[in-house]
């Protein structure tokens, strides 16, 4: 039965085919039915080193790879730093690392695809994680047996051909082939996440509701194709509304956009984000509803939106332009009348020209920090609160200021050449607010977090700090 569900669904992609193998069942059942197939497997690993056995694992991939005459490559990565320096989980983190590596292979390699062994009762996991994240109609659709393009390649397909397959089944497999397997003991912690919601929620509803697995597969291949035709509306709704178009802009005709309906109008803003800023991929549903709150009252002229884009509308047009094309004084904040002015925390203060800076504190506990999905915007961040004191001190740049941004390790560089790597308008350079504790630049708004404010699995309690223009 594996055998068939396998080949109907990665028969037709051109081989070799990339593998992801942690050493666990899913993933050695996946590689030894794909090399019995004759789809010519290439087992890849990367390696976390987040535990004592990591390496031990390894060496066991490496092993059962070389017994089935399987070409074996591997990788690894510092997982924590990333984690650190991107303000994400550490799941999030490694599953990024993860799938850079295995695309990055495959590239090389001019594999065919990149296959991966979820299966059914993750495919569950995923759907309620989404459903309790809110998520919108793609996420609880669940994941695809065939995705592309992705984040990680527009060419290269990633297959999950066990999707309709249930854990039981893979064991089956396994047992009848003789195969050994690996157990990662952290799949049993229920500190993490998914683990609760595999060991905890799914049992709790399937005994509440028995069959509840299988119906909301169910579900979810109905929203996929839901999805699908929406997509499809969107498209033309797309090419209704569209006026002009530029690399870094876009206009569209205002009375065709209001005549979609909602779920249509919500999918074009996105599409907009995709078209003028294709590596921003964490627009939120806030996010969302802001721009199409803006675009429905028309007595806002115009707004810093998100990922460095302004939204403007007139009586007749909607222009969604990103900073390099919009550089319009007012629409930034800027330190106008003074070098240097402090902010309460926490408080409030007004910079002039109708922004506001404002500085409050986060309910946190260092317990969500595996979880937790850290704000990230143009204009407001979170930070460990325990860098700064009883005020927040902002000043414009001076000759010479350096800052260590996120993800370059505590290394340091010009705030300058951070200012135009970051796309900030050169008109507004000069008056931009920095926010520094100690004399140490932390954050420079439209850019990037310091490395010194960084959030950790060791930050104690969070201050966000953002800047919103108001109408007069």
């Amino acid at each position: 039965m594996l055998f068939n569900i396998v080949k109907s669904i990665i028969g037709i992609i051109d081989k070799p085919v990339v593998v992801g193998v942690s050493g666990g069942s899913d993933s050695l059942a996946l590689l030894h039915i794909l090399m019995e197939l004759g789809l010519s497997p290439i087992a890849a690993h990367y390696n976390h080193k987040l535990r004592e056995e990591a390496d031990q694992e390894a060496e066991f991939v490496r092993e059962f790879a070389r017994s089935l005459g399987i070409p074996f490559l591997e990788d690894s990565g510092d997982v924590r730093l990333f984690s650190e320096e991107e303000g994400l989980s550490i799941e999030e983190a490694a599953r990024i690392l993860r799938y850079q590596y295995l695309f990055q292979v495959a590239d090389d390699l001019g594999a065919g695809a990149v296959s991966v062994a979820h299966h059914a009762d993750d495919q569950i996991e995923t759907i309620l994680m989404n459903l309790l994240r809110g998520s919108g109609m793609k996420g609880l659709a669940g994941m695809q047996e065939v995705s592309m393009p992705t984040q990680w390649s527009a060419t290269i397909p990633l297959i999950r051909p066990f999707l309709t397959v249930w854990k039981d089944q893979i064991l089956e497999y396994l047992d009848k082939n003789q195969i050994f397997y690996l157990e990662d003991p952290t799949n049993k912690e229920v500190i993490f996440h998914r683990n609760k919601i595999r060991h905890e929620l799914v049992p709790s509803l399937e005994n509440f509701s028995p069959g509840f697995k299988q119906r909301l597969l169910q579900t979810s291949d109905i929203l996929a194709a839901d999805d699908s035709a929406l997509e499809y509306l969107s498209e033309n709704a797309w090419e209704s509304c569209l006026i002009s178009k530029g690399t870094s802009y876009l206009r569209f005709a205002k009375d065709v956009f209001h005549k979609y309906p909602l779920a249509v109008k919500r999918r074009l803003i996105r599409k907009a984000i995709e078209y003028l800023r294709p590596e921003f991929r964490e627009l939120s549903f806030p996010q969302v509803e802001r721009a199409l709150d803006f675009l429905s009252d028309p007595k806002k002229k115009s707004i810093n939106w998100v990922a460095k884009v302004n939204l403007s509308q007139s009586p007749n047009k909607i222009v969604i332009s990103t900073w390099e094309t919009d550089i319009v004084k007012n629409k930034f904040p800027q330190l106008l009348d003074q070098d240097k002015i402090t902010c309460s925390n926490p408080g409030e203060v007004a910079l002039g020209n109708g922004w506001y800076f404002t500085v409050k504190t986060i309910d946190y506990s260092p317990d969500d920090f595996e979880r937790m999905a850290f704000q990230k915007d143009d204009f407001l961040v979170w930070v460990d609160s325990d860098l700064f004191h009883e005020e927040i001190t902002l000043r414009n740049r001076t000759e010479g200021d350096l800052i260590s941004p996120l993800g370059m390790g505590g290394k340091s560089m010009k705030v300058s050449d951070l200012m135009i790597n970051e796309k900030i308008p050169s008109a507004v350079r000069n008056q931009w607010p920095l926010i520094v504790s100690d004399d140490s630049i932390v954050w420079i708004p439209g850019g990037r977090l310091g490395h010194k404010a960084r959030i950790t699995e060791n930050t104690n309690a969070l201050l966000q700090f953002a800047f919103d223009k108001r109408e007069s």
